[in-house]
């Protein structure tokens, strides 16, 4: 089954389709270049075959294989010409394309438009691991390096340095905005009604990947920015961006996972497979949102707290090399009590919130338990006096 066949089939009603057409007009504008460029752009998926194996399901669309290639390509290029960088901030960058690769190449691609688990998979690769190993590996002078020269000083230099193209960048990369467009897209996009519409459509569904890689990088980008504020985000700023992008998985995970009934049809009209019902799979993939979703943004409010400290360190010795460490210390001795308990108070509350918000659905859940327990005993009940 196709998902074009799917898209007009089924007498989809006069709502749906100018949805459809208004996201259709968006995905134009922004895409129709990456279109342009290939047809075999829009081969999301194939056809699964009932009975084939799992490992036959590998895909290679040749927009996206050409994409990582070349991103591999110039990464070893700059290494070779001369950028240096740590064994582990290599393996970083190597790990963020194997993710993207797994995400838009291995079976987990096919199977997310029949499983609703393993698609939220794919979305956590796409949208979280991926750009956070890319951005953590902070390859971007390796790659301008690997550039060949008429490519860096020809093309990339003029359009970096262009005040539009600054302009726009740093609108986006601010820390508010690149907060709002991480959450708000994907929450967007596990909106019943739009989230069956990507299911069912091939050019929204591309869409639908595309805005998800783009505002994980752009989130990213200003969470692991080496730049010190003012020029980067504050150690503040950076936690509360992680407070809010792991609330939003947790506040959705833990209502897909306590819900009692499926909201998602498009994997029906798709073909359901691995034999899961259709609201455990969704209850499957809230807690995969839920748990290992908010574990990512926590293992990154590690590394960075663990990053500010070595930098903090880092500073001090410069400081005493240069005879100025006394009345620095003196001055961050007084400072540091009040840092170190307001950080503790945040992560502290952050903590207790996590919590609250598992007591709340787990009591929400066992109520709706209850209730339905108590309506099936009297459907039994009253079948048995008839």
């Amino acid at each position: 089954m196709s998902r074009s066949d799917s898209g007009t089939g089924g007498g989809q009603n006069q709502q749906t389709r100018g949805t459809r057409a208004i996201i259709r007009k968006i995905y134009a504008v922004l895409a129709a270049p990456w279109l342009a460029f290939s047809n075999a752009a829009m081969a999301h998926g194939d056809e699964i075959h009932p009975g084939e194996p799992i490992m036959a399901m590998w895909q290679f669309p040749p927009e996206i294989v050409a994409g990582l290639l070349i991103a591999a390509a110039l990464y070893i290029s700059g290494v070779r010409r001369g950028a240096r960088a740590r064994w582990w901030r290599h393996a970083l960058f190597f790990g963020g394309l194997v993710a993207l690769s797994l995400a838009l190449l291995s079976p987990i691609e096919p199977l997310a438009d029949h499983v609703f688990a393993v698609h939220q998979v794919e979305h956590m690769l796409l949208r979280s691991i991926g750009p956070m190993l890319l951005l953590l590996s902070q390859p971007q002078a390796t790659l301008i390096r690997g550039m060949p020269n008429w490519l860096r000083r020809g093309v990339f230099a003029p359009i970096a340095g262009s005040g539009g193209v600054r302009s726009v960048f740093g609108f986006f990369a601010s820390p508010l905005i690149a907060t709002v467009l991480f959450v708000g897209t994907s929450l967007f996009w596990m909106i019943p009604h739009f989230h069956d519409i990507a299911i069912l459509d091939e050019a929204i569904h591309y869409c639908w990947h595309v805005s998800l890689l783009v505002t994980g990088l752009f989130f990213f980008f200003v969470i692991f920015d080496p730049r010190p504020a003012p020029a980067g985000a504050r150690l503040g700023t950076r936690l509360v961006m992680f407070w809010c992008a792991a609330m939003g998985n947790i506040l959705l995970g833990a209502y897909l996972a306590f819900k009692s009934a499926p909201i998602y049809s498009a994997y029906d009209v798709m073909g359901r497979m691995l034999g899961l019902a259709p609201v455990i799979d969704e209850q499957i993939g809230g807690l995969l949102m839920w748990i290992p979703g908010a574990m990512m943004f926590a293992i990154s409010i590690i590394l960075i707290l663990h990053r500010w400290g070595a930098e903090e360190q880092r500073a001090d010795d410069r400081r005493a090399r240069m005879g100025t460490s006394q009345a620095h210390a003196a001055g961050r001795a007084a400072a540091l009590p009040g840092a170190n308990r307001a950080l503790a108070l945040g992560l502290g509350g952050f903590a207790v919130l996590v919590v609250l918000v598992a007591l709340v659905s787990a009591v929400l859940y066992d109520r709706e338990i209850g209730r339905h327990r108590s309506a099936t005993s009297v459907e039994i009940d009253h079948s048995r006096g008839e």
